[in-house]
């Protein structure tokens, strides 16, 4: 008989009694509730710099300022090209509509950025609460969630709206799975499916989340049989089909190294690097970067200190399954973060960095679930005295005060790319696209001779760099050093033959050099590589204005501004061509739009024809 017994010790409670949340008073309701406002205002006056903060030179002109598609609102364009060597439509849906309200105007996207933010903080407060049954545990994950300066990367960069879009529809779709774990009530699960495909069509990453409904479903002690796998096929269907997607998207930029890069024995060595480091990071966020680089080129052997990272995440290994005689939840909180964070370990080598503080976003609430846990659960040891539960709060307040702080300076760095790319060449000086993107910022602030630093500087660290050529190349153009120009744009077309804005700066070089055939001829080669390209469109218009072909040239400049409808040089050009062509009421109303666009020499040029 006793074996029937220990049977029926183990048989699984009804779903209404294994998931049964915790009854809380009204009055303990509303002080947690208080609490989470807190939070919201300690996380938002940790992110009050990024209201002054500017764009960088890094991702964003590509995105916001010089992207043609923003200003025209195109679903099917939208959902049917890549962005930047990635699919992420609903994100680019954003921007579009940000374009409409803000145009270029920074602030704007900084205020949506960081509501998205706080908004994610409810939900980091309301997954938690649902995985531990404990508002303390929730308000404390939901706090260093809220505040974490690894976060600031996320937050503070224009261009990384897609973590925060791709974040909040994940911890969506993931609540409304833990709703329908409570009584198993289809409409969640079909709202948590449709929340995924739109947590997928903001970024890749969200590819993740079915792997982590079944270990949900090993921590809620639910039964991992073929019904509760079954019902995970669409999720993983779609997991698929969008990491296709991405993998694709990432080859049609060359982003993806080939693997032979670096052998698979040192790519598992970056891996456990990456995975042991985001966890140190997370408790001591020190030294901070925008680029973290790989510690050697191709065909040099790495660090041997670098293997200690397999070691210490065997150990680690070890120590999380040695836990579980005790506990799930160890393994629940380093599951969370593991799952989540292995498509970014770089085991598939994308771009030029071993890590990024970015692709914590996510996986950082499998480790602050642990600490809210680990709080609660010495707060209410059988040890707890006065003096105790005072040092538990004293420690909460230094780790709120100090992580608060590193935020705010943290958004001092990303206030525009010139503070940014001083602090990346200040950790570390061997990082060209840091000197690349310094040395444009120099150029346009006319510090000629230090921009030539920086490009000569990113070109010894990186001979195949063809950005910097071209940058050193437009460099010599301004200067009129044709000769060094046209060998290094010819240097980068050689490195990178495809590349339409090489030959559309080559072009401008061959123009004012009154070249006008070879002018031509690579502005029609970079249309040719892109045919949506607005500033060969431009180029062309100024072109045939040069040589008096007005005709001609009205129809280049119509495209141009057909393509981007705030481009203030096409309607200065244009402006020209009407004047030449005997409409000055015309020729009028466009250098008004270039009045309002801040073109230069647009309000000198008004006041010569217009008045």
């Amino acid at each position: 008989m006793k074996p029937k017994e220990n049977k029926k010790t183990h048989k699984q409670p009804p779903p209404s009694a294994k998931y049964q949340t915790a009854k809380v008073s009204k009055k303990a309701n509303y002080i947690y509730y208080l609490l989470l406002f807190i939070i919201l205002v300690i996380s938002l006056i940790a992110y009050l710099p990024v209201f002054h903060n500017e764009f960088v030179n890094w991702d964003d002109n590509q995105y916001i300022l010089d992207n043609p598609f923003l200003s025209q609102f195109n679903l099917k364009e939208i959902f049917s090209r890549f962005e930047m060597g990635n699919y992420h439509p609903l994100t680019m849906l954003l921007y579009t509509i940000e374009y409409d309200f803000f145009s270029v105007s920074p602030v704007g996207y900084h205020v949506i950025s960081l509501f998205i933010h706080l908004l994610i903080v409810i939900l980091v407060y309301r997954v938690v609460f649902s995985l531990s049954n404990k508002a303390e545990v929730a308000l404390i994950a939901a706090l260093l969630f809220g505040i974490h300066p690894l976060h600031v990367e996320s937050v503070a960069w224009a261009s990384e709206q897609k973590d925060l879009l791709y974040t909040f529809f994940f911890l969506a779709s993931y609540l409304c799975y833990m709703k329908y774990l409570k009584a198993f009530n289809r409409m969640f699960y079909f709202y948590c499916l449709l929340l995924f495909l739109l947590s997928l069509f903001s970024k890749a990453m969200a590819a993740s989340l079915p792997v982590l409904l079944v270990l949900t479903d090993y921590f809620k002690s639910r039964k991992i049989n073929s019904s509760a796998l079954l019902e995970k096929i669409p999720f993983f269907a779609l997991s698929l089909v969008f990491g296709i997607i991405a993998v694709k998207a990432q080859h049609s930029t060359g982003s993806v190294q080939d693997p032979g890069f670096h052998p698979f024995y040192e790519r598992i060595a970056f891996a456990c690097y990456g995975f042991i480091t985001y966890i140190i990071q997370l408790f001591l966020p020190l030294h901070l970067s925008a680029l973290y680089p790989y510690p050697v080129s191709s065909g040099e052997s790495i660090p041997p200190w670098y293997y200690v990272y397999v070691l210490l995440f065997i150990l680690l290994f070890i120590a999380v399954i040695y836990s579980m005689r005790y506990t799930k939840k160890i393994v629940f909180g380093t599951g969370f973060f593991a799952i989540t964070v292995f498509l970014v370990l770089q085991l598939l080598p994308v771009g030029n960095a071993i890590m990024a503080d970015r692709y914590s976003y996510i996986p950082s609430i499998g480790i602050f679930y642990l600490a809210g846990e680990g709080f609660y659960s010495l707060w209410h040891s059988n040890k707890t005295l006065g003096l105790y539960r005072f040092s538990l709060l004293f420690l909460l307040a230094v780790a709120t005060i100090f992580f608060s702080f590193k935020t705010y300076a943290r958004c001092g760095v990303w206030k525009n790319g010139m503070t940014l790319w001083n602090d990346v060449i200040s950790q570390n000086r061997d990082i060209p696209l840091a000197y690349n993107n310094r040395g444009a910022l120099l150029k346009d602030e006319n510090r000629f001779n230090e921009a030539l630093d920086d490009y000569n500087n990113a070109i010894k660290l990186k001979r195949d760099y063809a950005s910097a050529y071209v940058n050193r190349a437009n460099l010599f153009r301004d200067q009129n050093k044709f000769d060094l120009a046209l060998a290094d744009y010819n240097k980068a077309i050689e490195l990178q033959p495809n590349d339409a804005e090489t030959y559309n700066n080559r072009g401008i070089l061959m123009m004012n050099a009154m070249k006008y055939e070879d002018a031509l001829s690579d502005y029609n080669k970079s249309l040719q590589l892109q045919p949506n390209f607005v500033k060969a469109y431009n180029n062309l218009g100024l072109l045939y204005i040069m040589q008096n072909k007005f005709t001609e040239a009205l129809t280049y400049c119509n495209k141009a501004i057909e393509l981007k409808s705030d481009f203030g040089e096409a309607y200065y050009n244009r402006a020209r061509i009407k004047y030449n062509l005997g409409d000055k009421n015309q020729a009028c109303i466009d250098l008004q739009h270039a009045l309002k666009l801040k073109v230069p020499h647009a309000k000198e040029t008004y006041n010569q024809l217009c008045h």
